[in-house]
């Protein structure tokens, strides 16, 4: 999947795109210089064309999305960055309705797929398409909202998640002035690597990497349930959930207000009642959401839906495909053996659901945007170039004391005495690798702003990974070089080679 932030700006200005076709390789150079006119202008055509029924219907849907992708795809990465006095001024001025008409953009995508799901008109091709199409908008407003915050136009005020105020929170026009009610499903990007990890398992990338449900008591208190890898399903005063602090939040609600209220309450009280014998439901780490006796984050309002109907409302209605690491022990290793999955972000593209409103929490989206391109970076290497992880001393030690110290009460927070001791193996793997990746890309970062005057985008940060993974390799073949010549006992070479003496393909990591 085509992974550009900042080009995904475009998506709001491309006209060309009425009829949208194969972009040709040309198509990059003759733009005209970026402005805020242009933006402002092509976005709202583009609402215009989804509106439209002879541009945009369940025939054109893949290829109108995907036409706008690929074109913005090959658009130079600073095509809209304001360079001028002028053009700076006027991007200032103009920012935040620029964001308003990319987040309609992403509103009205998403009802036009509820208008061809309703009529049973829903290609598979075009729920692909909605969720790369989703993405790039989200990516679009983020950057914008990044750069307007830095040039202070914007001020950071901490807010809790949800509250429908901007900047923190976009609502869609339809639900302004919205409450948070029993049902309503919250797909949620956290902070950890581990959420890197998630938001990028299935064949279907997404940017979420969990799902809670608000569930209500006999009293009609609110109460946030939730199934978490180091504690399993645990239910936390709705009020005081929204005083955490994670990187994106996004609101569907189910339109029955009675069955949402139904799951909510039967949710609650299966969770509680387990915790009341003093034992939470465990965190499923196979994600197998057909088996209830443990849960993960989505199975948590699959068996809500599922429960408050008899089996007549399963969530959710298109699964994600897991299948990209066959071939690979990956996903055997997390205990994931089903060849699909119900990841997390397979909400935005369940029609039966209002989108209503997004929070972020500015400070973390630098951080995530980070994760997920090293992550997509890994990933891509494990597929593409068949690396994989080999067994070190150092990384096995650590995943067995981890294990062991969880036994007597320690790391309580961190995992569960019953996570499998393959998937700590895992995770402590891709961690190292992550830090490494994630250190360069902070450094590179630090040099492209001061050189460039803006932060780099995914595409520029997947470039860093790469040359990093180059550089590491050249350093690690000519270790192994000179240990077959003259040392054939030496040490891995943690000082010169900082990845690939535990990560990397079979044959020569050069190729």
């Amino acid at each position: 999947m085509k992974k550009s932030v900042l080009v995904s700006l475009c998506l709001a200005a491309i006209t060309a795109c009425q009829s949208p076709t194969k972009p040709t390789p040309e198509a990059t150079t003759f733009r005209k210089p970026a402005s805020a006119d242009e933006l402002i202008e092509g976005s709202r055509k583009v609402l215009a064309d989804l509106s439209n029924p002879q541009i945009f219907n369940p025939g054109t849907c893949a290829t109108f999305v995907n036409g706008l992708t690929d074109y913005l795809y090959r658009l130079p990465a600073d095509h809209f960055v304001p360079k001028t006095p002028q053009e700076i001024e006027k991007f200032k001025a103009e920012g935040v309705q620029i964001v308003d008409t990319i987040f309609q953009i992403r509103v009205t995508l998403r009802e036009r797929m509820q208008e061809f799901d309703s009529r049973n008109e829903l290609p598979a091709a075009c729920i692909q398409k909605v969720r790369e199409g989703i993405q790039y908008a989200r990516y679009a407003e983020e950057y914008v909202l990044e750069w307007l915050y830095q040039n202070k136009v914007l001020e950071f005020v901490e807010k809790p998640i949800l509250t429908n105020e901007k900047p923190n929170t976009w609502t869609n026009s339809r639900f302004a002035g919205f409450t948070l009610k029993t049902g309503d499903a919250m797909l949620i990007r956290g902070k950890s690597h581990v959420s890197a990890m998630i938001a990028r398992i299935g064949d279907e990338e997404g940017n979420f990497s969990h799902l809670a449900i608000i569930g209500e008591n006999s009293k009609g208190e609110k109460y946030v349930v939730e199934s978490l890898i180091q504690k399993g399903v645990i239910v936390t005063p709705l009020e005081k959930w929204r005083q955490d602090k994670d990187a994106r939040v996004a609101l569907y609600r189910q339109p029955d207000e009675e069955l949402g209220r139904k799951a909510g309450r039967k949710i609650y009280e299966i969770a509680k009642a387990a915790l009341d014998k003093g034992a939470a439901i465990r965190y499923d780490f196979a994600m197998n959401d057909d088996d209830y006796s443990a849960l993960f984050c989505s199975e948590v309002i699959r068996m809500a839906y599922d429960k408050a109907t008899d089996g007549q409302y399963i969530i959710p209605k298109y699964r994600s495909g897991a299948t990209k690491f066959k071939g690979t022990d990956y996903l055997k290793s997390l205990g994931v053996l089903k060849d699909s999955l119900f990841a997390p972000y397979d909400m935005e593209v369940d029609p039966r659901f209002d989108f209503v409103a997004e929070f972020r929490y500015y400070p973390l989206l630098r951080q995530v945007r980070m994760q997920d391109a090293v992550l997509q970076s890994v990933y891509d290497w494990m597929i593409q170039k068949k690396y994989k992880y080999t067994a070190s001393l150092g990384q096995t030690s650590k995943a067995y004391l981890a294990k062991f110290l969880r036994q007597f009460g320690v790391l309580e927070d961190t995992l569960p005495k019953y996570m499998p001791m393959n998937s700590i193996k895992t995770n402590v793997q891709f961690e190292a690798v992550a830090k490494v990746l994630e250190k360069n890309i902070y450094e590179k970062e630090q040099i492209f702003y001061k050189e460039k005057g803006y932060l780099p985008t995914f595409t520029d940060m997947l470039a860093f990974n790469e040359d990093f993974r180059r550089f590491d390799c050249k350093r690690y073949e000519a270790y192994e070089e000179l240990k077959r010549k003259h040392l054939p006992f030496m040490p891995p070479p943690r000082d010169l080679s900082q990845i690939h003496w535990f990560f990397s393909p079979e044959g020569s990591c050069s190729k």
